[in-house]
C-alpha cells in the first residue's frame, strides 16, 4: 500500500529541535525538502553544515542548497558564502564572486549593492556609487543608507532615500538621527558612469582587499591599530545586519565550558554564522584576519557587540586557561585563542574605550578603525599582560566588530 500521509512540516521540524529531538528533526527536514519545501531546504542545509541531529556535511549543505538557490534568495546568499569558505572541493571565493554578479547583471537589487559593497572595501568608490545608485533605483534600502553615508543622493532615489529614513525613524534604529542630519547637510548628486563589469569582477576578485594604515600600540602584546580598516558604509551596513539578532552576551563558563551569562560583562552581542552572512560580511570577516596576519581558517566565528549607556566588558583576558575544565575544553576543541581582532562600527559619545591596565593605555577608534593584539606570548604560553577591558559608556553607543583566532583551524561545527 502506497503511504499517503503527508510530508512533515518546517514547523513540526522546528519544534522538534526545541524538544532536543535533534535526528527526528533533521530526518523530518530530509522528508519536507524530498517533497520540494525550498524553506526546509534550507533549514536542512544549516542542520547538514553544522552537525545538528548528524554529522557534519558541508558538501551535502551545497548540494542542497544548489537545488533551492534559483527560487530562495536567503539559500542564494548561503551557497556564495559556502562556496567562499572551500566547503566542497573545486569551489572557492571566484565561483562565488561570479554568481554574485551575474545575479546584479541581471537586476537583482540586493546583489547589486553587495557587489558595490565589496567595491568600497576595495577602494573602489565611484564604481561602488554607480551599481548603488542602480540598487537603490530598485528601492534597495541599505543601498539608500549607504548613498547618504556616502553624501552622494541621485535625484532618481530621492523617494527611496526618505522612505528609508522614515522606515529606520519608525523601527528606531540606532543610526536613524545620524543618517537623517547627514541628508540634512551638504549632499551631491554623484557623477555616474556606466557600469563597467569586466572592471569589477577584476576589482572583487579576492576576498582580502584593503590595506589598512597601521600603527604600534603595545608592543609587548603586539597591539596595533589600523586606520580605516573599512568604510564607514560597510559598518553601517554591518550593524543593521547584526540589530536583529542581538541578545544579551555571554562568557565560557570556566567551570564548566558552557556559554553563561555574567555581570562581569554586561553588552549585547550577535554572531554572524555562515548562513547570516553574505559575501560582504565573510569578506570583513577576511579583513580582520588579514589585520592580525593570520590564516582566515582559524579565525571563529564574527561577533558584533552593542553597548549601551551604563554597558561595560570589566577586566578579561581573552586566552583559555588550561587549569579551568572550561578552558581545557576549548583548548582541546580549537586550540588556543592567540589573536584578537576588533573593528570599531560606531564610538560612544563618550567612554567605551578598550583599555590596558597593565599599560596604562586605551584604544577608542573611529568608526572603521581596527585594532589586533596578541594573547599569548612568542612561545604560544598564555600572556596576563594582554589583560583588556572594555570601559563604561556614559552617553550614546558603541558598536564593536569581535573576532578571536586560534593556533590551528577551528572546528566545523
Amino acid at each position: 500500500m502506497t503511504n499517503t500521509s503527508p510530508p512533515p512540516t518546517l514547523q513540526e521540524a522546528e519544534k522538534a529541535f526545541a524538544e532536543g529531538r535533534f535526528k527526528d528533526a533533521r530526518t523530518m527536514l530530509q522528508l519536507a525538502n524530498n517533497h520540494g519545501d525550498p524553506n526546509a531546504a534550507y533549514a536542512l542545509a544549516v542542520a547538514q553544515a553544522y552537525g545538528q541531529g548528524g554529522d557534519v556535511d558541508r558538501a551535502a549543505a551545497i548540494k542542497t542548497l544548489q537545488a533551492v538557490a534559483p527560487a530562495l534568495p536567503a539559500a542564494r546568499r548561503f551557497l556564495r558564502v559556502a562556496m567562499a569558505s572551500g566547503w566542497k572541493e573545486g569551489l572557492g571565493w571566484s565561483d562565488a564572486v561570479a554568481d554574485l554578479i551575474d545575479g546584479a547583471r541581471n537586476g537583482s537589487a540586493s546583489d547589486l549593492r553587495e557587489v558595490a559593497f565589496l567595491l568600497l572595501i576595495n577602494g573602489e568608490a565611484n564604481l561602488a556609487i554607480s551599481a548603488l545608485v542602480e540598487a537603490a533605483k530598485a528601492q534597495d534600502p541599505a543601498a539608500a543608507m549607504a548613498l547618504i553615508r556616502l553624501g552622494s543622493a541621485d535625484p532618481s532615489t530621492t523617494e527611496n532615500t526618505r522612505k528609508t529614513l522614515d522606515r529606520l525613524a519608525q523601527t528606531n534604529h540606532p543610526l536613524a538621527g545620524e543618517l537623517t542630519s547627514v541628508y540634512s547637510g551638504e549632499v551631491r548628486a554623484p557623477n555616474c558612469d556606466p557600469i563597467n563589469w569586466t572592471v569589477v569582477a577584476k576589482a572583487v576578485s579576492e576576498p582580502i582587499f584593503n590595506a589598512a594604515q597601521s600603527a604600534e600600540l603595545i608592543p609587548t602584546i603586539s597591539a596595533k591599530s589600523h586606520m580605516g580598516a573599512l568604510p564607514p558604509a560597510i559598518c553601517d551596513y554591518v550593524i543593521t545586519s547584526g540589530l536583529r539578532a542581538l541578545q544579551p552576551s555571554t562568557i565560557v563558563d570556566p567551570e564548566t565550558g558552557e556559554r553563561s551569562l555574567d555581570p562581569h560583562r554586561k553588552s549585547l552581542s550577535a554572531t554572524f554564522a555562515p548562513h547570516m552572512q553574505d559575501l560582504v560580511i565573510h569578506a570583513v570577516e577576511r579583513q580582520m584576519t588579514a589585520l592580525a596576519n593570520m590564516p582566515w581558517l582559524q579565525a571563529e566565528r564574527l561577533v558584533m557587540l552593542f553597548y549601551r549607556p551604563g554597558e561595560e566588558y570589566k577586566p578579561h583576558v581573552d586566552y583559555f586557561s588550561p587549569d579551568e575544565l572550561g578552558g581545557s575544553a576549548e583548548l582541546t576543541r580549537g586550540g588556543q585563542r592567540v589573536s584578537t581582532s576588533l573593528i570599531c562600527l560606531h564610538p560612544a559619545a563618550d567612554g567605551g574605550a578598550t583599555q590596558f591596565p597593565r599599560f596604562d593605555t586605551r584604544w577608542i577608534g573611529e568608526t572603521g578603525d581596527g585594532l589586533t593584539f596578541r594573547n599569548v606570548d612568542d612561545d604560544g604560553q598564555p600572556a596576563p599582560l594582554s589583560l583588556h577591558q572594555g570601559t563604561v559608556v556614559t552617553d550614546g553607543w558603541k558598536a564593536l566588530l569581535s573576532l578571536w583566532i586560534r593556533d590551528q583551524n577551528t572546528s566545523p561545527s
